[in-house]
């Protein structure tokens, strides 16, 4: 995985959009609609910001020191499933955060960036 394609998309994400939080919620409520009474109770939006920043955390610790990463997302699998959510959800998740940056870069989105973010999401739903 390249670390360093997968920091440069997030510089070039923030720089076109400082909180991506509301795009990547929009589009998975919108393509995913029964996702959004898993959030109900989160009406000021924080438990969604949190839930993002803690993601891309992850993610970022996965293909650099992979000190924690990978077993968080695996531990939250867990339990969310026990609140409910299927872990197939995580996967979805991941794919709508990557998808929204693809969208918020737009001819900006490289092949090398999809290839880094392909082989970084395999990484993580295997």
């Amino acid at each position: 995985m390249n670390a360093d394609m997968i920091h440069h998309t997030l510089d070039l994400v923030a720089e076109r959009c400082a909180d991506p939080t509301a795009v990547v919620f929009t589009r998975l409520f919108t393509d995913s609609p029964e996702m959004e009474a898993l959030f109900v109770r989160d009406s000021a939006g924080l438990v969604r910001g949190q839930m993002l920043a803690v993601a891309i955390e992850s993610l970022l610790d996965t293909v650099t020191d992979r000190s924690y990463g990978a077993n968080l997302i695996q531990i939250e699998r867990v339990n969310h499933e026990g609140l409910g959510v299927p872990p197939e959800v995580f996967d979805t998740f991941f794919a709508t955060v990557v998808a929204t940056f693809e969208d918020l870069l737009g001819p900006a989105w490289t092949p090398d960036m999809d290839a880094a973010w392909r082989a970084l999401l395999a990484g993580v739903t295997a």
